[in-house]
């Protein structure tokens, strides 16, 4: 009987651990639709690990996935998603930091890590030809691209918890228009 014990204490602790959300993930505090421009603005912590491989130069790819829901014929529906390609990088030649949007082929650079980091938690993104007619709710998600890691890092992101950065979906209702 303590055998059982012991299991079913080992296995809720690990059903507990998977259901939290990992200490360096994306946390969507708001979200808004502005001017033809998706805010997200978010705490973001990285690891001291995903923080290595930054400060070597390791791209870390990001994407920003923004749907619409709009009332169907049974029950709502989502849009066919927008993603957003953000890029975070240290080029260590000139010891800059930088953030690019890859759609809209914008660039800022940072001199100090902590600036890009937030300008990450920071987001503006111009979405200038997003349809708004009839959506009753935006849903908004920041995940880390894996797949567009290097082969090497695949691997880890999936076992380790520092790089599971990717956040819960933030859902918030469309402004009537």
């Amino acid at each position: 009987m303590r055998l059982w014990t012991k299991a079913i204490s080992i296995l809720s602790s690990a059903v507990l651990t998977a259901c939290t959300q990992a200490p360096g993930a994306f946390v969507v505090r708001s979200a808004a639709l502005e001017g033809g421009a998706l805010i997200v603005r978010s705490d973001w912590h990285p690891g001291p690990q995903v923080l290595d491989a930054l400060d070597h130069g390791i791209e870390l790819p990001f994407v920003v996935t923004l749907q619409a829901r709009r009332p169907g014929s049974f029950g709502s529906e989502e849009s066919t998603p927008i993603r957003r390609h953000m890029r975070l990088r240290y080029f260590p030649l000139s010891r800059q930091y930088q953030v690019r949007d890859v759609e809209d082929a914008t660039t800022r650079n940072y001199i100090v890590r902590a600036l890009a980091v937030q300008a990450m938690e920071n987001l503006r993104l111009t979405l200038p030809d997003t349809d708004t007619a009839g959506v009753t709710r935006w849903r908004v998600r920041i995940a880390l691209d894996r797949d567009a890691l290097p082969g090497a890092l695949r691997l880890p992101t999936l076992l380790q918890s520092a790089w599971h950065m990717d956040s819960e979906t933030y859902t918030w209702r469309a402004q009537a228009g």
